[in-house]
């Protein structure tokens, strides 16, 4: 890439995050998704998911790959790690009742020494330091109540910090599983990519110019490649297709407001991308992030601001329309229950609710990123989802290619239910990537400075 082309691409990220800053400390720069979702992951990094995706595997089809992202804006040459006294866990619900039937956990060790405060406040180009930031992790799966250790001593690809030969690293965060599935953890270039005149609308009812880009920076990835049996609900795809997806992070700490074992509070959640920074009200985003799906129909918080959120009014006010009245029935499929013709929502088709599943129980309203991994693998993918017929797009799980605040938006103010405004945002000139997905797992480019 030209430098005057990063010059001008970073000039735009700019003018959003000075656009963002002005609206207070409570709302922190925001150039994506769930980057930055409330007060207090906005000032802890380390425990802050940015996005969350679930998607059939396109080369390996009875296999679906999941990427839960964390410690969002990470600038190129500088040390990054996980927290060694935090849980990350990739949670998978299968019945419908907003309980977790298959649990995922990665926990940390450092390699080497901390690193030091005074490495950690600038950039790097050499690349000795590396040695610094390894981590090694241990992943578990918790399902029908044991615990089954699946890598012990596995190797997270560190912060580049300027070697060279950096995919060499990347291969040796790719690891097997038993049973036929993979894992991959460790920095990759962040794949969010918008428009951030979509993001500015969405997230704050603020006109931006319509400048699309991918995020300049990197990321820290939780990817998993799992077979397709693993996750069913019996074993079988085919009879219980459906599946609900959401990642959490828990720290090891007293004092942290939160829900979890004695020693490790939930602070942070993430399943359907904006779900929290824009559904949710402003002073009740930390306590969202504390809370499981299997409360969330009872809580008095997440149906409520689903079915009436105050932010559809003050978007459609700045778009010129009206917005949908309450209770917005249709959201409440979207994001709580998966859509089907069955129940009494707006939208009539059978997507990616359990109730296709043919021996769920009851199903809860839960707030999870639900994926049918019966839909077929589009020829064609559009990054608009549903929303241009794409039944395998974004909110049928989610693509790294989906554009999700394009389509949140889109159906804040009412699609495809009704008419919305499907032209607010142009659907031309797409966005585009900094650094290109790749054909296999674990998709994501290398970091945005690494060469091979």
């Amino acid at each position: 890439m030209r430098l005057t082309t990063w010059t001008w691409i970073a000039g735009g990220s700019v003018a959003v995050l000075a656009t963002t800053m002005l609206l207070g400390p409570a709302m922190r720069p925001s150039t994506a998704t769930s980057h930055w979702d409330a007060p207090a992951t906005t000032v802890n990094k380390q425990i802050d998911a940015t996005d969350l995706y679930a998607f059939t595997s396109p080369e390996r089809q009875d296999t679906v790959t999941i990427v839960a992202n964390y410690i969002p804006f990470q600038a190129p040459h500088k040390p990054y790690q996980f927290d060694t006294d935090a849980r990350y866990e990739v949670h998978v619900d299968n019945t419908g009742t907003g309980k977790a039937a298959i649990t995922y956990r990665w926990t940390f060790a450092n390699k080497g020494a901390p690193v030091p405060s005074f490495i950690r406040k600038r950039e790097h180009k050499a690349g000795p330091l590396d040695a610094l930031v390894e981590q090694s992790y241990t992943l578990t799966r918790l399902r029908d109540g044991k615990s089954e250790t699946l890598v012990r001593d596995g190797y997270a690809a560190p912060t580049d910090m300027g070697a060279p030969g950096y995919a060499s690293v990347r291969g040796k965060a790719v690891r097997d599983l038993p049973g036929g599935g993979k894992v991959f953890t460790g920095t990759a270039a962040d794949p969010f990519y918008s428009d951030n005149h979509a993001v500015n609308m969405l997230r704050f009812g603020l006109p931006f110019f319509p400048v699309k880009t991918g995020v300049p920076l990197n990321v820290s990835s939780l990817a998993l490649q799992l077979p397709k049996s693993e996750l069913a609900l019996g074993g079988d795809p085919a009879r219980n297709p459906v599946i609900g997806v959401w990642t959490t992070a828990s720290r090891k700490a007293s004092g942290l407001l939160g829900s979890g074992s004695a020693d490790y509070k939930q602070v942070s959640r993430l399943g359907n991308p904006n779900f929290n920074e824009v559904i949710i009200p402003l002073k009740q985003r930390d306590h969202f992030n504390t809370l499981r799906p299997d409360g969330d129909e009872s809580g008095g918080l997440v149906v409520p601001s689903t079915l009436d959120p105050g932010q559809a009014k003050v978007v459609a006010k700045q778009a010129g329309v009206t917005a949908p009245p309450a209770p917005r029935k249709d959201l409440e499929q979207i994001y709580l229950t998966g859509l089907t013709a069955r129940g009494d929502g707006p939208i009539k088709q059978d997507l990616n609710s359990h109730l296709l599943n043919q021996d769920a129980p009851r199903v809860a309203k839960a707030e999870e990123l639900r994926l049918n991994m019966g839909t077929p693998v589009a020829a064609e993918p559009d990054k608009y989802g549903i929303l241009k017929g794409d039944a395998q797009g974004y909110p049928n799980g989610r693509r790294l290619i989906d554009d999700v605040v394009t389509v949140n938006l889109r159906m804040l103010l009412g699609e495809p239910a009704g008419r919305g405004a499907p032209g607010l945002i142009a659907e031309d000139n797409p966005a585009f990537l900094l650094k290109p997905i790749t054909g296999s797992f674990p998709y994501l480019a290398l970091p945005i400075t690494a060469t091979g």
